[in-house]
């Protein structure tokens, strides 16, 4: 299915999922760089304004600005980030649960903790990532990470679901949840629902109701059948139960019941 698509497939699959969810924010496409000359022209650069940029800041402009951002390891203000996209080796400083130890009550748990989401590092030499407008990509995009609350990600999801006969995986610890978003779309190559972590939330400036989903791009045709199909079973909006007759107390005798009761006595 992936040599079929192009970006204005992708970008048109990407659009009709935003629509049908209702997202306010922009789809954002991800693609690993394994060469600088893959990023594309036009492409904005944090190091071009003398900053470095964690990964969900970048995000956070993607969706809502709609910039193109590639970001090289000198780009990036997450050295545990660029460790686990490949870009770099994990420095001791931060190894052997040196990381995870800021994230729990004992260096022993954080150990335990830092092994856990180890397991999501891409493990592969790599020199970047680049994001996208997913509705209108400057690069073919590998995957596509769907931000909104929880309702419209639980939309998703249950398209997910009704294709695939399995729930969708979610991760939730606390941190790295952009390094998850990679895994889900270039090795797990399966849809996964990420909490944001504590550094999205705090550096990327994420909302409260905010999480997201992650997907390889052959996943997007799938979901948009799946969108349609169960749109009599969960719409979003949420259909509530509209369909009932109210009651009022006996004090406030607005109801036709009673107007009934009140015309039958007057013949």
């Amino acid at each position: 299915m992936a040599d079929k698509l192009t970006k204005e497939k992708v970008a048109e699959l990407s659009k009709e999922i935003r629509d049908r969810a209702h997202l306010t924010y922009i789809p954002i496409g991800m693609t690993i760089l394994k060469s600088e000359a893959e990023i594309p022209e036009g492409a904005r650069r944090p190091g071009e304004r003398g900053q470095a940029w964690p990964i969900c800041l970048a995000e956070n402009l993607v969706r809502t600005i709609g910039w193109t951002i590639a970001l090289t390891l000198d780009d990036q203000f997450c050295t545990m980030a660029a460790a686990g996209l490949g870009e770099c080796e994990l420095p001791d400083y931060l190894a052997n649960g040196g990381m995870g130890s800021h994230h729990t009550k004992t260096k022993e748990i954080g150990k335990n903790l830092q092994d856990i989401f180890e397991k999501f590092f891409l493990r592969e030499k790599t020199v970047g990532i680049v994001l996208t407008p997913a509705v209108d990509p400057l690069v073919m995009p590998e995957g596509v990470v769907f931000y909104g609350n929880p309702s419209q990600i639980g939309k998703i999801a249950k398209s997910i679901a009704w294709y695939s006969g399995e729930t969708v995986p979610a991760a939730g610890g606390g941190l790295g949840a952009c390094v998850i978003a990679a895994y889900a779309i270039r090795k797990e190559k399966k849809p996964r629902i990420v909490l944001p972590c504590s550094g999205e939330k705090v550096l990327g400036h994420t909302e409260e109701n905010d999480i997201f989903l992650a997907t390889p791009i052959e996943e997007l045709s799938n979901i948009v059948e799946g969108m349609k199909a169960t749109d009599f079973i969960l719409p979003y909006p949420t259909a509530k139960f509209l369909t009932f007759e109210p009651r009022v107390p006996k004090s406030y005798p607005i109801d036709h019941k009673t107007y009934k009761a009140w015309l039958a006595g007057k013949k």
